[in-house]
């Protein structure tokens, strides 16, 4: 029997792109998806068939040795060889299914939606710590003179840090625990600290040079003086938690960059089979943060340099507690101040007065 171009076109669609074999997987879903496979005709059946189809020591069918199957399925199913042939042409390509997923109320039905995706999703509403003035687009156009701000790298070296958007400021939350921000020109130490020559020439812990605050004196070294706080007492390098914890405090990680962003800026960043990073690898560490957050690396310095106070230290806040905190709920000697405030003695005078019989007797 000669075999038509339909067949081949089924045969070639479940053989796969690049083979012109078939699997007893693929036959066997071909008899799923034609209809072959029922009361009289069973998946093991088709197993069978193409066993015996199959030539000795392979374990894939070509196109004549398909036919020779299909035969068989017509023996076995007690039907015309055409007859199969035509449901089996009629077929086409796999068909392909599913699971379908259950109905979740809370996903489903939008009514049940709550804050911002009952308007729409976070897409649809405003991001981060505010929202732009209606009708600005990020990014916020340059205000006049800040073209002197374009050198990022030389006004850190001169002690002077560009002003940061808006976008990377603290919460005013925040900003209510954490001194007033200061002016680019406040970052701008005044010429000399009232301290000894002595103490502004005592050597930094990570240099053979004069202190920090001997090179704070002459107006530079803000963003080393940050590095040295975060690195620790006594040490010159800084490790991976340090500088997330930095990047952390400096408000850098956000939703555009996160905490497995700034572990690979800092593996990067770091010589390889070594752990800790010094000044210039921190450097080039911030460098790529600005890079991955697409802004200008003056931005990243100067959220860094905020940061000269030291690590912030947030501890979790304990819940209240009614039977402590609610004064009106104390009984016994605590309703009245405490056992501090109240008369002490041996006990009531019935008390007193039974052991002093005691005594006299």
């Amino acid at each position: 029997m000669a075999v038509s171009s339909d067949i081949r076109l089924v045969f070639s669609s479940y053989c796969g792109s690049g083979s012109s074999e078939m699997d007893g997987r693929s036959f066997t879903k071909l008899c799923k998806d034609s209809g072959l496979i029922g009361k009289t005709f069973s998946a093991t059946d088709s197993d069978l068939v193409f066993a015996k189809a199959l030539p000795k020591g392979q374990r894939k069918v070509s196109l004549s040795e398909f036919e020779v199957a299909l035969v068989l399925v017509a023996e076995r199913r007690g039907c015309e060889v055409q007859e199969v042939f035509d449901i089996v042409a009629d077929a086409g390509g796999p068909s392909l299914r599913g699971t379908k997923a259950e109905p979740v109320r809370f996903h489903d039905d939008k009514g049940t939606y709550t804050g911002t995706h009952a308007r729409g999703g976070p897409d649809m509403v405003a991001k981060g710590r505010g929202h732009l003035p209606q009708g600005a687009a990020w990014p916020l156009k340059p205000e006049p003179g800040a073209a002197r701000r374009s050198s990022s790298r030389s006004s850190l070296t001169e002690g002077r840090v560009p002003s940061l958007p808006n976008l990377l400021a603290p919460p005013i939350a925040e900003q209510r625990k954490r001194p007033s921000p200061r002016t680019p020109s406040e970052l701008t130490l005044p010429s000399p600290l009232p301290r000894s020559r002595s103490s502004s020439r005592q050597a930094s812990p990570c240099s053979d040079g004069p202190s920090m605050l001997g090179r704070l004196e002459r107006g530079g070294g803000l963003l080393e003086l940050v590095f040295e706080l975060y690195c620790g007492a006594g040490k010159c390098d800084m490790d991976g938690k340090a500088f997330v914890k930095l990047l952390k405090d400096s408000r850098v990680v956000d939703r555009s960059f996160s905490v497995t962003d700034a572990d690979l800026a800092f593996t990067k960043a770091a010589k390889k089979g070594q752990r800790r990073i010094d000044f210039q690898q921190f450097r080039g560490a911030l460098l790529q943060v600005a890079e991955k957050k697409g802004v200008d690396a003056g931005e990243v310095y100067e959220a860094v340099a905020r940061q000269r106070d030291g690590p912030l230290l947030t501890g979790t806040k304990t819940e209240a507690v009614r039977f402590h905190d609610d004064l009106n709920t104390y009984t016994g000697v605590h309703a009245m101040g405490g056992p501090e405030s109240v008369p002490k003695g041996s006990g009531t005078a019935t008390q007193l007065a039974a052991a002093s019989m005691r005594y006299s007797a």
